[in-house]
């Protein structure tokens, strides 16, 4: 998924497109509450709830998975796992590892092994390869 991509739960609630556009086209930058919230025209607490409510998840957890989601296809794209962990707002490629392996059991090089050796067979077979699964501090990033 590009940065800039419409996502599904986009239109999820009218209060909140603006903010989830945002956090879709800045992904790799801390995201703060308050801005978030600012964005939606709601309180900080008020923000969280709807998103709740309406996504499923907290603000945190859906950046969370969308920062996860983005590396899995930059990674799967060949970039390197650094450049991944800078480009989805990762502190580091330690960061990075740390989180991909706690959501998908592997590392980025290992994800990686796997992207390339799903494709290779995949190939082989003329089958698609199969979609990537995606799965309150006051400052998120």
């Amino acid at each position: 998924m590009h940065a800039d991509a419409p996502s599904s739960d986009e239109h999820a609630h009218p209060r909140l497109d603006a903010a989830l556009k945002y956090i879709h086209r800045h992904l790799g930058e801390p995201l703060r509450l308050p801005l978030l919230a600012q964005l939606s025209r709601l309180s900080v607490g008020r923000f969280v709830t709807v998103f709740r409510l309406t996504l499923g998840v907290t603000p945190h957890r859906y950046i969370y998975l969308k920062r996860i989601h983005r590396a899995q296809c930059l990674l799967g794209q060949g970039h390197p796992p650094a450049l991944a962990a800078h480009e989805c707002g990762f502190y580091d490629q330690s960061h990075l590892t740390r989180c991909l392996k706690s959501q998908c059991g592997m590392t980025p090089r290992q994800f990686q092994t796997a992207m390339k050796a799903s494709a290779g067979a995949a190939h082989a077979r003329r089958v698609p390869i199969p979609q990537v699964a995606s799965g309150n501090n006051r400052s998120i990033g």
